[in-house]
């Protein structure tokens, strides 16, 4: 079969803004998965594909059939077109292009969710997303001055599991740990301070939710503030704080069990 020679080609251009431009994945309503481990999983979850590119030495050229099968528009590419597109040192030759699905959900009694403040990194972010789709979290909150849910980054490292979870986006914390306590959760804001509460002590009741803030500045005091407790894991004086992600996984892992 014919296969795509040039950089400048209208196909290859579209995924590559896609990669590198949120603004254009949010007004095309787009996003681009890399890797065939988080492209098959998004498919399996339902999420709507509309084309795919295959370098030319991939050995996923043996599925083009089975992707066609699905009505997925399926082109093969010179393998310097798949580099020059690509974000991957090591990559297995496969890009897609994926609609974005829909991001809310109802909050539910007796189940535990996370809220996401101002989480910058998208590395953070996707293995957040990753550690609560394990642990059975019910639902994530992400506040919109949060990094774009749909940069490669966070869709690679979730490998494709990020809408194996309720996602929504919310345009207050404040507006969103007030709509928690409406329903009758107990909200746990994380923190360092003399009055915040080490995890061992911590019951986290059956409706719960626990808040994270940005990773250089935490969270704001006054969202703290109307939380009804404020959180901490206890650590050695060798490492002044734990990363976001990996705070999150501890607490996460707490609070399911």
């Amino acid at each position: 079969m014919e296969k795509i020679t040039s950089t400048q080609n209208k196909l290859i251009k579209y995924i590559k803004k896609l990669s590198t431009d949120k603004k254009y994945r949010d007004e095309t309503n787009c996003f681009v998965a890399e890797t065939g481990r988080a492209i098959d999983t998004l498919i399996a979850n339902e999420v709507k594909c509309q084309n795919l590119v295959i370098a030319n030495n991939s050995k996923y050229i043996g599925k083009i059939s089975y992707f066609r099968q699905l009505n997925i528009s399926v082109e093969v590419v010179a393998n310097h077109v798949y580099e020059m597109i690509s974000s991957l040192a090591n990559a297995d030759g496969i890009i897609a292009v994926f609609r974005k699905p829909s991001t809310s959900f109802e909050i539910m009694k007796d189940r535990k969710y996370i809220v996401l403040d101002r989480i910058q990194n998208p590395g953070n972010l996707g293995s957040i997303i990753r550690t609560a789709v394990a642990l059975n979290i019910a639902g994530i909150v992400i506040t919109n001055e949060s990094v774009d849910l749909f940069h490669p980054t966070i869709i690679r490292s979730t490998m494709g599991s990020l809408f194996s979870i309720p996602v929504k986006f919310s345009t207050s914390l404040t507006d969103t740990i007030q709509t928690f306590k409406k329903k009758g959760f107990a909200c746990y804001a994380t923190g360092i301070s003399k009055n915040a509460k080490q995890l061992d002590a911590v019951k986290f009741f059956t409706s719960s939710v626990v808040v994270f803030g940005n990773e250089g500045n935490g969270l704001n005091k006054d969202d703290i503030k109307i939380c009804d407790e404020l959180i901490y894991i206890p650590i050695n004086d060798k490492v002044n704080s734990l990363n976001v992600a990996t705070a999150s996984a501890i607490i996460m892992f707490k609070m399911m069990n």
